[in-house]
């Protein structure tokens, strides 16, 4: 997967290159300083995220050119402005995002680029969505759908997935932020995998692999989620 980055901020482009590799760990990035440079690179390129004011080409006359010539980029903007949304659309782009750019934002969007890009290429696989952790100087993919629930251990977290556990440095609080709505934090120190429920009560809830302790205040706000996660999941089944 070839993913381009074309914004004049260097702060920009090196943030949106570690969230990209932490959803999409083996694309090939590589990172523009503005429109010229990328446009005399001639780099063939499956996602595009572009900034739209930067000097000399500005995002919008680069995708133009872009489109005169391949017509299957997906071409994401990102703009701290609004005022260029109903120009964008000229070039057909997925999503126009607004700085700053949500994680949470950043990975629906690209899930949809890969959804997109799966329907133009039948070929093309998509991999289900992972991140990427690092623990005694290894660095290991961890598919989402795998982790049952997270754990946090003082400095560290542990991830309990379906056929065994594993730990790393980080915030509880920064997995929760990543990993999106089939996820639920039910206590301070547990982060579950809805998918996984088995039972619940007042103070616990049971999963196909572990139990967890669940606060008093957060229950009422998981028994609300549990059941819409439920419907959500069932009328979906019933549209298959």
């Amino acid at each position: 997967m070839r993913i381009a980055v074309c914004d004049d901020d260097k702060r920009i482009r090196e943030i949106l290159k570690k969230d990209i590799t932490d959803i999409i760990p083996d694309a090939e990035i590589t990172l523009y300083p503005d429109g010229n440079s990328m446009f005399r690179s001639e780099m063939d390129t499956d996602i595009l995220f572009l900034d739209i004011e930067m000097p000399g080409m500005n995002g919008l006359e680069l995708a133009q050119k872009i489109r005169e010539k391949e017509k299957n980029t997906v071409i994401i903007y990102i703009s701290g402005e609004e005022k260029y949304v109903w120009k964008a659309f000229d070039t057909e782009p997925l999503q126009y995002l607004r700085k700053p750019i949500s994680k949470e934002d950043l990975k629906k969007t690209l899930l949809r680029a890969l959804r997109k890009i799966r329907g133009t290429c039948p070929d093309y696989t998509e991999e289900p969505p992972s991140m990427v952790i690092h623990y005694k100087g290894i660095h290991e993919k961890v598919f989402i759908s795998d982790i049952i629930y997270a754990e946090a251990m003082g400095r560290k977290v542990i991830l309990h997935r379906r056929n065994d556990c594993v730990e790393y440095y980080g915030k509880i609080s920064d997995l929760e932020g990543m990993l999106g709505g089939d996820f639920f934090r039910v206590h301070r120190a547990f982060l579950i995998n809805l998918n996984y429920v088995v039972r619940y009560e007042a103070d616990g809830i049971t999963l196909k692999k572990g139990y967890v302790n669940i606060s008093k205040a957060n229950y009422p706000r998981f028994v609300k989620r549990f059941l819409q996660y439920t419907a959500e999941k069932t009328s979906k089944g019933k549209k298959l």
